[in-house]
């Protein structure tokens, strides 16, 4: 798989490992992995922006929310992959946002993640990887 930056925003140890582990197998091993917005923050200004950011919009504490907002205004994400499910209202208002700065949402996928649909929504990136806005 073409190289690929990917940051994971997950509290949960096991689910973190889960989707590192994940990555790893199909061939993406640049992955920055944070259990909470402060920790997803510092590796972003360590290691610059990433090709997709994975996050659940609905962390307790408003952390994955934080992040979304974060990565589009910043312009610090090309694509995003929400996890868990997700408020209909939430989704309308994220895709709005979404659309205005540029940042593509691939999908959402349900925990535990499933590791064919994972793959799809990266080759579907790959197929056509969004430009970061400025570049």
């Amino acid at each position: 798989m073409r190289s690929l930056k990917v940051l994971i925003l997950e509290p949960n140890p096991f689910q973190l490992m889960a989707l590192h582990q994940m990555l790893n197998a199909v061939g993406i091993y640049d992955v920055l992995t944070a259990p909470s917005l402060a920790q997803a923050l510092c590796s972003l200004g360590h290691r610059g922006a990433v090709d997709i950011a994975i996050c659940d919009p609905q962390l307790k504490g408003g952390d994955g929310l934080a992040l979304i907002h974060h990565l589009a205004t910043h312009h610090e994400a090309r694509a995003l992959i929400l996890l868990g499910s997700v408020a209909q209202s939430l989704l309308n208002d994220l895709d709005s946002m979404l659309r205005q700065e540029r940042l593509r949402l691939l999908g959402r996928l349900q925990t535990p993640v499933s590791a064919v649909l994972m793959r799809g929504l990266l080759d579907n990136y790959l197929i056509s990887p969004p430009e970061l806005a400025g570049a």
